[in-house]
């Protein structure tokens, strides 16, 4: 009479496959679930997020519709995600990754845009006046006026206007050399110009 033996090593590692398929099914796992607001605390109705991967690549670009956005799967490594991007001032949150078991829950709150809507006919003039040294020339003057404002840089060496057509401006400061500097609108375009002025001996 024959006996039928049954191997204990089998038999337990056919019953750690099926733990494994049922404690940890992967496929059903997402990694990251963002909740968007707005700056009144009101949960949003759809903006722009973007997934960038850390070679710098954009490998997610959608519009969310609602104030919940998932997503369950992305590449190696620390990412970083922005959302807002079609808002005046988007949140960007970085070191993203996807770790089995540990899935995100990002709360986002938008940002007011904080900047006044503007409708202009003009160019918007930025003047950063420094040394040659790199530090700011506080108080520097130029001609000629460009508008009623007062032509003269603040402490930090700033100065923001409208302006129309071209001009040849100077720049003059106790303890430096004057400079000239052409500025040039042709529409309504954003003018930044760094004014860079030389000591005197």
């Amino acid at each position: 009479m024959h006996k039928i033996v049954i191997c204990p090593t089998i038999l337990i590692f056919s019953l750690l496959l099926c733990q494994a398929a049922t404690a940890a099914p992967t496929d059903r796992f997402c990694a990251l679930t963002v909740q968007v607001t707005g700056f009144d605390g009101a949960p949003i109705t759809s903006t722009w997020v973007e997934l960038v991967d850390p070679s710098g690549k954009v490998v997610l670009r959608e519009i969310m519709h609602g104030p919940t956005l998932r997503i369950c799967d992305f590449g190696f490594g620390s990412h970083v995600l922005r959302v807002g991007t079609n808002e005046c001032l988007p949140v960007t949150i970085s070191n993203i990754r996807l770790v089995f078991g540990s899935p995100l829950l990002l709360n986002v709150v938008l940002n007011g845009c904080g900047y006044r809507e503007t409708m202009r006919n003009a160019c918007f003039l930025y003047f950063r006046v420094a040394g040659d040294d790199g530090k700011p020339v506080p108080g520097a003057t130029f001609s000629p006026r460009l508008t009623n404002q007062v032509p003269e840089v603040d402490s930090y060496g700033r100065y923001q206007d409208l302006f129309k057509d071209s001009h040849d401006v100077t720049f003059v400061a106790p303890g430096f050399e004057s400079k000239v500097a052409h500025i040039r609108c042709e529409g309504t375009e954003e003018v930044d110009q760094l004014i860079t002025m030389k000591r005197t001996p």
